[in-house]
């Protein structure tokens, strides 16, 4: 099974190029009764399903349906992309509601009350100040911590999402997880003393101090609105799938996740954020292990894995394209992740809670290798989870037969059709899937608590604070922003005098990406060419399950921003906000000067350690030096 040409609008499965038809992938006389055998799980009976296949011709028939069947296949999944869609889940287990048995709920509802649980006992009876809600007073072990930290990482959209990227596109995704061992030098010796030393509640207090308290509120905006929108989804999309499986209402499954959250995250404090993330993470590894392992086995062992995954050329693990718009390469994914884990890891709000919360920041390194090789383990799970898939449905392809809708829904799928036989384990898996979920909302919520409990420093408000009122304010703030991304949850069905250099710099990033990213949605709406995935074949699906497909018009390929990878946009973020920034301060310093007054003796020379010290904030200036500033 070759590669097709990416223009082309009727990919078959069988085909190098757009004009070549799909008749040596099927078969004459024997062609139902190939389709028939294909169904079955053995191996042996896929393998000579396939020799039948290969050594035959197809009937002119079956000809037709193979070629119309991969015009739709080509438009179908380039549609589709692995962008998350929570309305991509409805109509996926209408068939399956009855197979969710009473084991299934108990490992559910064991999972939930489990949470609840671990949650109170361990930080319930910590009462006090915002210090202890936020960081636990920096006394937490490590493991916990380093599993919390792995837990912010994950999501029901991570867990769901990988595995249909590498079922799509291939296993190139594996370096996503080593390409963070280069950060532990940068993050562990540098940022994390930074951060430590000056005790930050909120990672953008360092704005205030470096700029003013105006971008630091703007950085904190931003992140604000981002957080609220995700944490809206990670909760709603495992419910849906809830709804689809048992029939429960999706809200009320909402509901109540929230109300379990929000408790043991609001009375516990980060102390029971972290201890309930660390329980959850056990559960997200158990589930994926056990479901992986059975699947292996029912497939009939690794090697048929890789024997069907090569012969699809799916086993290419360094692909050294330099091109931008490949959406994964091996730069792609060890340099252009390695941008995005550095964002996370040296920037990001739920992260720096967590080198706060433990004693030290030899702690903090351990912390962070911990974490590192989780979160490689992670990748790797979801790697192997995308290959199984496509071993599973080598010769009936659940997407193009339109048995699913999306690549998002081939996991979840997968686990149902396959796995619902043995009791508990669509329950475990529905149970790793809200855990995913559970830690995400609850580290959210805990974290925009902090940076807005920063924001408040130097107001009149919290001067007059004492200590038990600042730990019942950071309270009220987490409680507020979960009833918000509560709130947005009715809202996911219908989503489809500043420091002026740094500000431009921001800005003018969040809108460039912005651009690209809805430039990207807009085409794969369209069903332009953005990232064409690897063939798929339905050439061993019974003849029922496939839906006759309708005749598409010839695709346009995208615009070339569009179709750059999106493991590249953080390091444009980052260069830009960078660049763009150095060249609006230094106009707008340029002007500056040009508008001030010389004041002879009092200005400052070029050698002053005011200037040379780029990273000391104002205070610290006024140690070093008795100069004025003139800003």
């Amino acid at each position: 099974m070759s590669t097709s040409s990416s223009n082309s609008t009727s990919r078959s499965n069988s085909t190098s190029s757009s004009n070549s038809t799909s008749s040596s992938m099927s078969t004459s006389s024997s062609n139902s009764t190939s389709r028939s055998m294909s169904t079955s799980s053995s191996n042996s009976t896929s393998r000579s399903t396939s020799t039948m296949r290969s050594n035959s011709t197809s009937s002119s028939k079956s000809t037709s349906r193979s070629k119309s069947t991969s015009r739709s296949n080509s438009t179908s999944r380039s549609k589709s992309t692995s962008k998350f869609n929570v309305n991509n889940y409805i109509g996926v287990w209408e068939r399956m509601a009855d197979r969710f048995g009473i084991a299934d709920y108990s490992v559910f509802g064991g999972m939930l009350l489990t949470s609840i649980v671990i949650g109170l006992r361990m930080g319930a009876a910590k009462k006090g100040s915002a210090a202890q809600f936020l960081t636990g007073n920096g006394d937490i072990s490590t493991i916990p911590v380093a599993l919390s930290m792995l837990a912010g990482f994950l999501s029901s959209i991570t867990l769901i999402g990988q595995p249909a990227e590498v079922y799509l596109y291939g296993a190139q995704q594996w370096l996503f997880g080593f390409a963070t061992f280069l950060l532990i030098p940068i993050v562990g010796y540098y940022l994390i003393p930074f951060f430590r030393e000056r005790n930050y509640f909120s990672a953008y207090q360092y704005f205030g101090e470096r700029f003013n308290r105006r971008f630091q509120l703007l950085a904190s905006f931003l992140f604000t609105i981002q957080m609220i929108l995700y944490l809206a989804l990670v909760l709603y999309a495992p419910a849906l799938a809830m709804h689809e499986v048992t029939g429960m209402n999706t809200l009320m499954v909402v509901t109540v996740m929230y109300l379990v959250c929000l408790v043991y995250t609001i009375l516990g404090g980060i102390t029971a954020v972290i201890w309930t993330d660390s329980f959850q993470v056990i559960v997200i590894f158990i589930s994926l292990i056990v479901i992986l392992a059975k699947g292996t086995y029912d497939v009939g062992g690794i090697k048929v894995i890789w024997e069907r995954n090569d012969h699809a050329n799916r086993t290419n693990f360094f692909n050294f394209d330099l091109s931008p718009t490949e959406r994964y390469t091996f730069w792609s994914s060890f340099i252009g992740s390695g941008f995005l884990h550095m964002s996370t890891y040296g920037g990001n709000q739920l992260q720096i809670q967590r080198y706060l919360s433990v004693r030290s920041n030899k702690e903090a390194r351990k912390m962070l290798w911990i974490n590192t090789i989780g979160w490689t383990v992670v990748v790797l799970l979801c790697v192997y989870a995308g290959l199984l898939m496509f071993a599973e449905y080598y010769e009936c392809d659940p997407l193009t037969s339109h048995q699913i809708k999306t690549p998002d829904q081939v996991f979840p799928f997968y686990v149902m059709e396959k796995l619902y036989v043995y009791p508990g384990l669509p329950g475990l898996f529905i149970s790793g899937i809200f855990s995913a979920g559970l830690s995400t909302v609850s580290t959210g919520v805990n974290s925009l608590a902090a940076i807005w409990f920063a924001e408040l420093e130097g107001t009149k408000f919290r001067k007059n604070l004492t200590e038990t009122q600042t730990g019942m304010t950071v309270k009220l703030l987490a409680l507020l922003f979960g009833v918000l991304s509560y709130a947005l949850v009715f809202a996911v069905p219908y989503m489809g005098g500043l420091a002026p250099g740094a500000t431009v710099g921001l800005l003018s990033s969040v809108i460039f990406l912005g651009w690209i990213c809805s430039g990207n949605s807009r085409a794969n709406a369209r069903g332009d060419i953005v990232h064409p995935p690897l063939p798929l074949s339905i050439e061993g699906c019974p003849a029922e399950m496939i839906t006759p497909a309708k005749m598409v018009s010839e695709r346009e390929t995208a615009f070339y921003l569009f179709r750059i990878s999106y493991t590249w946009y953080c390091m444009i973020a980052i260069l830009g906000t960078v660049i763009i920034g150095l060249i609006a301060s230094y106009i707008t310093d340029l002007i500056s000067n040009c508008r001030k007054p010389r004041t002879g003796e009092n200005d400052v020379k070029p050698n002053e350690p005011a200037l040379n010290n780029l990273l000391l904030n104002e205070k610290e200036m006024k140690i070093i030096t008795d100069h004025k500033l003139v800003l």
